[in-house]
């Protein structure tokens, strides 16, 4: 979809990380933004930065998403404000890496409801405006993480996993109906500056293996306008031959678990898991 002028975009998870800078790259393409998320100074700090830098509308919804009724209101008071939207970014995301066998009932259910079940109610409500003007585009921000597993991630993963088949399987449904209106999934790895692993470093230490290496965060800004403007499958933000490694992991998943140990990819989210399990049982 090319983009225009005026075009709207909504973006979930956008009072920081990585939702800062795709609202700025969707921006510098000249589309108003609607920032959407929980915290109210976060959203109205990354408004003020993306006026600033691009001079466009920018609008802000307090949402939670963890509370289905008001992921399922959100597209309407987006329409509220600015009449349509263009593009959809799912943006909004709970890392909790973690041992499995302490993973919180509560954390596992917001978690869903956050990762999976709001993108998949945010898109049934954008469709039929987006359908209805003959134009639109939605953008999942999934992971690395939801084509490779990862150890101690196993709810997260789990639902990066499902948003990855559910854009897919969308595609697939929008390439049978003839829509003018398609989706993207982005499956960013280390990113650098900002974002859940730079969250990581910052409270834990963690450094990226050294086979995978990090990337700025801006990157993804660049991959989401990519994927709306060359309508792409799927975008892979990561350094080396990450397409390569999700073959392998399913072609040969044996290999590939004796090699993985081997580079000792689990390292960061190990470092994690120990420290949420220590402050989880109050020990030292």
């Amino acid at each position: 979809m090319k983009i225009h002028h005026g075009d709207v975009a909504l973006i979930t998870g956008a009072s920081r990380g990585l939702g800062r800078h795709i609202a700025l790259a969707l921006a510098g393409r000249g589309m108003n933004v609607v920032l959407a998320a929980r915290n109210s100074g976060g959203l109205e700090d990354v408004a003020a930065s993306v006026r600033a830098a691009t001079g466009v509308s920018v609008s802000t919804v307090v949402v939670d998403l963890s509370d289905r009724g008001q992921a399922a209101s959100l597209v309407q008071r987006t329409l509220d404000l600015t009449g349509r939207i263009d593009v959809l970014v799912n943006n909004a995301g709970i890392e909790a890496a973690c041992r499995p066998e302490e993973a919180d009932l509560d954390e596992l259910g917001d978690m869903t409801d956050v990762n999976l079940l709001a993108p998949m109610l945010l898109t049934r409500t954008a469709l039929p405006g987006m359908l209805d003007r003959g134009r639109g585009h939605i953008v999942n921000m999934s992971s690395m993480s939801g084509l490779v597993a990862s150890a101690y991630q196993e709810s997260y993963s789990a639902t990066k996993f499902g948003l990855v088949g559910y854009t897919r399987a969308l595609r697939m449904t929008a390439q049978d109906r003839g829509w003018n209106v398609s989706a993207s999934v982005i499956c960013p790895g280390f990113m650098a500056g900002d974002g859940m692993y730079a969250t990581m470093q910052k409270e834990f230490g963690v450094v990226a293996p050294k086979p995978a290496g990090d990337m700025p965060a801006d990157a993804v800004g660049v991959a989401v306008v990519e994927a709306v403007e060359k309508d792409l499958p799927d975008v892979l933000v990561m350094r080396g031959a990450p397409r390569m490694i999700a073959v392998a992991s399913m072609a040969a998943p044996r290999l590939f678990e004796r090699m993985t140990s081997r580079a000792d990819l689990a390292a960061p989210f190990r470092t994690v898991a120990e420290h949420r399990s220590t402050q989880r049982n109050g020990d030292g």
